[in-house]
């Protein structure tokens, strides 16, 4: 499933997407350090595994060690007692649903995230988490698409040749450049934000 800015939109997806998206996730994992050894959080729900799933078996590809917990609210003791026990060189998915569930326990966002040096947050997430002296990456699902920032603040990518997002005003739209069982054609996302480099910005949360 994913959310187009006015509902939830399920779509269909092939064995042979997923093989390739496997493919591009371990390359894009790669660029972020996540390799052989290093620790990983994803932070996602069931309905998101056709984003997620390619970089959950791209982290074990890469040899590198991970650990799940769901992107809401109740999870945040899960995602605190994993980073307060585990090492991690990423946590990726990081909601505005985990960070309220994160001020329920009383637990301060740099505590949790301190010396992580990648956290991918989502829209809503990251103003929250820049706000409390951190430095996150942009992760953004722009409906079917799941991109992620390079650097700290920067743009969030999709995976080359497979995805083109674009504007349509303020809104960000997606298209799929190879067969896929549900074609995209500049499909509409939940994101509000702006294009720069091929990459995204959402547009931020006040």
């Amino acid at each position: 499933m994913y959310d187009d800015g006015s509902r939830r939109v399920p779509w269909e997806c092939s064995n042979e997407e997923i093989q390739r998206d496997m493919g591009t996730a371990t390359k894009s994992l790669t660029e972020l350090g996540v390799v052989a050894g290093k620790r990983v959080l994803f932070c996602s729900m069931l309905s998101e595994a056709a984003q997620f799933w390619p970089l959950i078996v791209g982290a074990m590809l890469n040899g590198a060690q991970l650990s799940c917990a769901d992107a809401n609210e109740g999870d945040a003791v899960r995602v605190a007692m994993f980073t307060q026990r585990l090492s991690y060189h990423a946590v990726l998915g990081v909601t505005p649903e985990i960070l309220d569930g994160l001020d329920d326990l009383g637990r301060s966002y740099a505590d949790v995230f301190h010396g992580i040096p990648i956290v991918g947050a989502r829209p809503g997430a990251f103003e929250r988490l820049t706000a409390s002296g951190l430095a996150p990456h942009h992760l953004v699902l722009c409906g079917p698409a799941l991109a992620v920032g390079r650097v700290p603040h920067g743009p969030a990518f999709a995976a080359p040749g497979e995805w083109e997002l674009g504007a349509d005003d303020t809104r960000i739209v997606v298209s799929n450049l190879k067969p896929r069982a549900t074609s995209f054609d500049r499909a509409p996302t939940a994101i509000v934000g702006e294009v720069s480099e091929g990459g995204v910005i959402p547009k931020e949360f006040s």
